[in-house]
């Protein structure tokens, strides 16, 4: 028992000393996968499902779904009205793209972390891009509304 304890410890030790870029990455890709091993579940476990209030009507819908749009709503927001302007594009291909823009956009996040933690930035510039990103996350969430 105290083996297993001194290995998990050793792992998140490990996970400690990773750059935030990689640690945000690395979460993502977990999460990913954790919602469809969920998805997965809700065959044999109807009651893995979140229903939720949204405009007024109550919707209800496996929590592995859930889960994988909730971490890919940055590459929603982003691909997501690029790709409408694309008619006739598989699904596949949009669902590759939407994974990969929102693993970049956890990379970046990460990294903006890291250059802070680092002392590479100054606070003004950190804050100057920071500024910068919130704006263009809230830009890409009013495209989405349109």
């Amino acid at each position: 028992m105290l083996s297993k304890l001194k290995g998990g410890i050793a792992v998140f030790a490990r996970f400690r000393r990773i750059s935030w870029s990689k640690k945000l990455l690395y979460i993502y890709v977990f999460g990913l996968i954790l919602g469809i091993i969920m998805l997965l579940l809700y065959a044999f476990f109807p009651s893995l499902r979140l229903c939720s209030s949204i405009f007024g009507q109550q919707i209800c819908t496996p929590a592995g779904i859930f889960l994988t749009l909730a971490l890919s709503l940055p590459g929603y927001l982003i691909a997501g009205n690029l790709l409408s302007f694309i008619p006739e594009l598989p699904w596949g291909i949009s669902l590759v793209i939407v994974i990969v823009v929102s693993a970049f956009f956890y990379y970046l996040a990460g990294w903006l972390v890291d250059q802070k933690l680092a002392k590479k930035m100054t606070t003004t510039k950190f804050s100057k891009y920071l500024i910068i990103f919130v704006f263009v996350v809230l830009l890409l969430v009013l495209i989405s509304l349109i």
